[in-house]
């Protein structure tokens, strides 16, 4: 978050060294809100460069281990292709008559031998399931499109955890920064005699508070971390930072405008897919209804008379063309299934999207009530509390009152800001948007 630059002008030109110094750290404080973690961790740590939102998302689609899963069925369904597209081999048969019998039959002197092929006249079967085989692998490449939207919205969420933790622990190192310039203030009045010395311990005990509170934001920013760098498979992150600033308000279209991009969401298209396979299942059924024709031809050799014939023939079904019916009734009956659960679908992401539209419609109005309305009065508020506490006219603790509701104010627009940012992020996911926009 950005909070207004804010200069002190002192009343009275003359200040101690320690108003001085406590000055430093208000305007250290006040000056700020949040910049980019990279800048302020810089002079802390010696760390590669911060990664960015895009770079996160694309290590996930190269290197997730769950996705790389889906390239195996792929290969597995293209066998299936090239398994459909094969039909029976042709059948060789020799068949031998009138041989082997009584009188002029004893023996092969006027025996037949027959050598024969056939084969199965089923080219259109074989067509429909290429067909239930290529809209299966349509079926799998949907499921793929899924689990990538899945995966990439898991990754930004631990993106914007790290973000949100590291924007943090700047909060809490100008907090510490503003508590040990008041140490010193206190300090220094408890020695003078202008303050009891149970204000010191309080602002010291304040002090230890709030690196108590740093402490437990930068455990949280190392787990974000290391949940990020899972998302490629990586369990030593070679990273320590991450780019980005929460407070840059994202691009939202309008509500009907995104109604209208439901369609692109993988789950819809995932049912469009399982629609086109049923239907090749039923046209697959429909041919099956009857048994393939079998054409036979070859050459009859007569012993006799030594002389040879052509022999040529020809099988097909006999009886009703029914005897898939069963199969047909059940393929169609999971067609409307599906087409019934694709309409409940849609209802829900819609009813969805509205829901967490209108919440994030609530945090761009909270942020921008914190940052022009409570933030700037608190921001001022702080400054006239330090000058009466310097005059006497407030005690300590209505001096850290007025600090802590600042920090409270300053955390809840970092809040907001994370709140609006996975509130998009929902948003985009409910509508199949692709996620690689920058913070």
């Amino acid at each position: 978050m950005l909070i207004k630059n804010y200069t002190f002008i002192p009343k009275k030109p003359m200040r101690s060294r320690f108003s001085s110094n406590l000055l430093m750290g208000l305007m250290l404080f006040l000056a700020g809100g949040i910049v980019p973690s990279s800048l302020v961790l810089a002079g802390n740590q010696n760390t590669t460069e911060a990664l960015t939102l895009k770079e996160a998302i694309q290590r996930t689609f190269n290197h997730n281990p769950e996705l790389q899963t889906f390239q195996y069925q792929l290969e597995a369904q293209q066998g299936r292709m090239v398994q459909a597209d094969l039909s029976p081999k042709p059948q060789v048969s020799l068949t031998v008559e009138d041989a082997l019998g009584s009188g002029g039959f004893n023996g092969f002197d006027n025996s037949q031998a027959t050598l024969s092929v056939a084969w199965l006249l089923d080219q259109n079967i074989k067509d429909k399931r290429v067909q239930v085989a290529s809209e299966a692998k349509s079926l799998i490449e949907s499921e793929k499109n899924i689990k990538q939207l899945d995966s990439a919205t898991q990754t930004a969420r631990y993106f914007l955890a790290a973000l949100f933790y590291q924007e943090s622990a700047v909060i809490a190192r100008r907090a510490i920064a503003l508590a040990q310039s008041t140490v010193k203030e206190v300090k220094h009045r408890v020695k003078i005699g202008k303050t009891p010395l149970a204000e010191l311990y309080r602002a010291e005990a304040e002090l230890a508070k709030r690196r108590l509170v740093l402490g437990d934001v930068e455990h949280e920013l190392e787990s974000s971390i290391r949940q990020l760098a899972s998302q490629w498979g990586s369990t030593e992150p070679s990273f320590k930072t991450v780019s980005g600033m929460l407070n840059n308000r994202p691009d939202v279209m309008s509500f009907d405008a995104l109604k209208t991009q439901i369609k692109n969401n993988p789950n819809i298209a995932k049912y469009l897919s399982m629609d086109r396979v049923n239907d090749a299942q039923i046209k697959l059924a429909e041919e099956e209804r009857s048994s393939p024709w079998t054409f036979t031809t070859g050459v009859r050799r007569y012993q006799g008379t030594d002389d040879f014939g052509m022999v040529a023939g020809i099988s097909m079904p006999f009886g009703g063309s029914n005897r898939n019916q069963g199969r047909i009734a059940e393929v169609k009956a999971k067609r409307l299934q599906n087409q019934s659960e694709a309409d409940a679908l849609r209802i829900r992401i819609e009813t969805t999207l509205f829901v967490v539209y209108q919440q994030l419609e609530h945090s761009f109005h909270l942020s921008d009530v914190l940052k022009k309305e409570i933030i700037p009065k608190l921001e001022k508020a702080l400054t006239e509390t330090h000058k009466a506490y310097e005059f006497g006219k407030y005690g300590y603790l209505e001096w850290l009152a007025v600090q802590n509701e600042l920090l409270n104010a300053q955390s809840k627009l970092l809040d907001a800001s994370l709140s609006t940012h996975l509130k998009q992020l929902e948003i985009e996911r409910l509508t199949g948007t692709q996620i690689v926009s920058p913070f």
